[in-house]
């Protein structure tokens, strides 16, 4: 699905823009994706796991563009993408076609600026239009900043599945299931 481009202030003033992902920023994603894996423990893999190549990434953007119920947003800045998110569905299959799985990432110095809010409402209103009746993400327990802004906008904890996430030096995190129905 497409998101006609849109400008916003961060909480300072400055101007980014939220848009869709397109099948042409596929190498400003992945320079995008081995920032964030490297600045947080939160995520599924580190930068090292990082193998999709340029073209394969392309080609994801192309089938996330062409699915009506799918939408992936980035926020630019000066021609830098500073955050990613995306709603797709669980499946085709009948039973799961209610259920939207929704994730974001905001680049570290980008934090506390209010681009998760301002995606995750964009989100929200896309679902909506889109059919879903719930949406549906995990998050780390201990990723409270991402918890707070998850509960801000109507998330609630339904689950904690133990030890969802293993590091490196052996220690674990749970993962937090959370649910928003529409």
């Amino acid at each position: 699905m497409t998101y006609n481009a849109e400008t916003l202030a961060f909480r300072d003033g400055r101007e980014y823009t939220i848009r869709s992902a397109e099948p042409e920023d596929a190498s400003i994603v992945l320079q995008y994706m081995k920032i964030i894996l490297g600045e947080t423990p939160f995520l599924l893999r580190t930068p090292e796991e990082l193998t999709v190549t340029p073209e394969r990434e392309a080609a994801i953007l192309a089938e996330r563009k062409e699915d009506p119920r799918s939408l992936m947003l980035v926020a630019e800045k000066d021609g830098e993408i500073i955050a990613v998110s995306d709603i797709q569905s669980h499946g085709i299959k009948s039973r799961q076609y209610h259920r939207g799985e929704l994730g974001i990432s905001v680049r570290k110095d980008f934090w506390h600026q209010g681009i998760g809010s301002a995606m995750m409402e964009r989100l929200d209103a896309f679902a909506r239009e889109a059919g879903y009746e719930q949406i549906e993400l995990t998050v780390e327990s201990k990723n409270l900043r991402a918890i707070r802004m998850y509960l801000k906008n109507g998330f609630t904890v339904y689950g904690t599945r133990p030890h969802g996430m293993k590091y490196a030096d052996g220690s674990y995190d749970n993962d937090y299931l959370m649910i928003k129905m529409l």
